[in-house]
């Protein structure tokens, strides 16, 4: 028994441990003579977890039991080998990490083009392109600010108002000015003098701010650009600013004010189906990196194979090249016809995505109503249920080990009932409808549901009363009108009032006991008779003519006051009534906002289900 023990011990510690020819027979029994017998002849020890074989009569050499030599780590990383065999090559499928590194590798070329820092969107921008394998990113601030200035003929003190940036991804120069001669001198610089030797630079004006640009196909080479200025940039395309073309293409670059580009323009006089401009990812043919083009090369020098990457390809190189984008991870050159990333996403459905995307968070807290108290506490008891639980489960995670399943699970439901607020509803609420309406959680949604249905009975009273109000206004702007035309036509019958000369002022006492008896002849134009002249008295007696003349011009008077203190009423009581329509439509607006808030609110907190505020058909 102390061999065997020992053969225990030496399999506990080492996995694979030889047993010898002596003790092989010890564990069999010590019997030669039962070798047909396989349980006699193979003996089966365990100990720990190890299980060992121990086979009479023969000797078994380590290697025979060492098991599998690999390891895990060995395994992901041939996994993980590019494969050279071209069957296995063509038979293996595009896994997700392929997708997802040429997602990464997009991602980190296009945030690496972005410039260091926002510069004015006011101000124009201009961009310098060095050739001739001039690598800003090896040169000091201070020297490209040295070349840019003296190419430009710039003073010092004017060019302090602007400012230069440098992008070593794309290896360009940007400048951005407030000043429009500034701009020029910038854009007409041709070479960069830099540590003894001139490079050539191409300089342009960007796009400015506030501006999209859209592209035509299919316009013939033979047109120039005053004739493309002529037929785009028109009053028939009001947003067209710019147009230019790609090289010696058909195609037309044209820059639209605004953030929308149209589906159609026209062009002279035909229509043409107008696109979005995508810029594609810069891609240099000559080293064979990402984020610059092949102009602005920093290693002119460098001889690669484009399509794989090999450096220094023979003559025969193209007999055995298999092609790998850089962009999508596919059988082909680096952004090739085809490739799902070639294209840059503009700028303007990015800002798209972002806006949609961020649409339904814009709610401030003003937009969704307080809880009750007696809520609040209640959720604040949650929050803190919650974070206990966690608390207690992390703790339990150690020993959880040295625990039984059944006191676990009874310990965790034990807890769970402890912590459980009143107003969760359990399964057999949910399947008993009665037991349901005993729930808390209905009488509050029973309150919200009153409360809704309050505020949907004040607004259809403030529709009615503004309907009223309204039949109110026609009526008496009916009777308004009515009473304007009767007054017309009473106008056009009757007569003008008699003139200031026709009747004399009555003379003084002293002149009348002279002139008591003179009578003065008045020539007056009466309707039925107008060549008879009329006498008036100067003591007071008068014909009956001048009479009522003075008594309709009294009249008309008086008609004349009221009309203008029904006019004056009238305007009063429309401003009153747009006024009092106003209010009650702010009213209204207010109580639908606070409506669809408080709507929002139970909805968005799971408090009441959605279909709680649907009208029924």
């Amino acid at each position: 028994m102390a061999s065997v023990s020992s053969q225990l011990n030496a399999v506990s510690h080492n996995r694979f441990t030889p047993l010898a020819t002596e003790d092989m027979e010890f564990c069999a029994g010590g019997n030669d003579t039962t070798t047909t017998d396989t349980i006699n002849d193979q003996e089966v020890l365990r100990s720990n977890g190890h299980t060992a074989v121990a086979v009479r009569g023969d000797d078994v050499h380590p290697s025979d039991i060492v098991g599998w030599k690999i390891s895990g780590k060995q395994v992901s990383q041939r996994l993980n080998k590019p494969q050279l065999n071209e069957v296995t090559q063509s038979s293996k499928p595009t896994s997700q990490f392929s997708e997802a590194r040429a997602k990464r590798i997009v991602a980190r070329i296009t945030k690496a083009s972005r410039m260091p820092l926002n510069l004015p969107r006011e101000e124009q921008k201009i961009v310098m392109r060095p050739r001739g394998g001039l690598c800003l990113a090896r040169l000091e601030a201070d020297i490209v600010m040295s070349a840019v200035i003296t190419a430009a003929n710039v003073p010092k003190t004017a060019a302090k108002a602007d400012t230069i940036c440098t992008n070593p991804t794309q290896n360009i120069i940007v400048i951005s000015t407030p000043d429009e001669e500034r701009a020029r001198y910038y854009a007409s610089v041709r070479s960069l003098y830099v540590g003894g030797r001139n490079y050539e630079t191409h300089a342009y004006c960007t796009a400015p701010h506030g501006t999209v640009k859209g592209v035509i196909r299919g316009i013939a080479v033979e047109n120039t650009a005053e004739d493309l200025h002529e037929n785009i940039v028109n009053q028939a395309n009001p947003q067209a600013l710019e147009a230019h073309r790609i090289g010696n293409t058909t195609s037309i670059v044209i820059l639209f004010a605004g953030t929308k580009v149209p589906n159609y323009i026209k062009y002279g006089s035909i229509i043409v189906k107008c696109g979005l401009y995508r810029q594609h990812h810069n891609v240099c043919k000559t080293c064979g990196k990402i984020g610059h083009r092949a102009d602005v090369c920093p290693t002119p020098e460098t001889k690669i194979c484009f399509a794989c990457g090999a450096p220094n390809p023979a003559a025969d190189h193209a007999a055995r090249c298999k092609p790998r984008c850089k962009l999508c991870n596919g059988a082909h050159a680096t952004g090739a016809e085809g490739c799902t990333n070639k294209y840059k996403v503009p700028f303007v459905v990015t800002q798209r995505r972002w806006e949609r995307r961020n649409a339904g968070s814009t709610f401030s807290s003003q937009d969704f109503p307080q809880l009750p108290p007696q809520q609040q506490n209640e959720a604040q008891k949650r929050r803190r249920s919650r974070s206990r639980r966690r608390d207690q489960s992390r703790g339990r995670s150690a020993s959880r080990g040295r625990s039984t399943d059944g006191k676990r699970s009874e310990n965790m439901n034990h807890n769970l009932n402890q912590q459980r607020p009143g107003n969760v509803i359990s399964w057999a609420q949910a399947i008993n409808p009665q037991a349901a309406n005993r729930n808390p959680l209905n009488h509050v949604a029973q309150a919200k549901d009153n409360a809704v249905q309050s505020l949907r009975n004040e607004n259809d009273q403030l529709k009615r009363c503004i309907a009223e109000q309204r039949a109110q206004l026609q009526e008496m702007n009916a009777k308004l009108n009515q009473l304007i035309n009767a007054q017309q036509q009473q106008q056009a019958t009757q007569t003008p009032p008699p003139s200031p000369q026709q009747i004399q002022p009555r003379p003084s006492t002293t002149e009348n006991n002279t002139n008591s008896a003179m009578e003065v002849q008045a020539p007056v134009t009466t309707e039925a008779n107008s060549a008879e002249p009329e006498t008036i008295d100067v003591a007071g007696t008068s014909e009956p003519a001048p009479k009522k003349r003075a008594l309709e011009y009294a009249r008309e008077r008086r008609v004349n006051a009221r009309q203008d203190s029904l006019e004056e009423r009238q305007d009063r009581i429309e401003q009153t009534m747009k006024t009092n329509y106003e209010t009650l439509s702010q009213a209204i607006q207010g109580i639908q906002t606070k409506l669809d808030a408080l709507i929002h609110a139970l909805t968005a907190s799971g408090l009441i289900p959605q279909q709680a505020f649907t009208q029924p058909q």
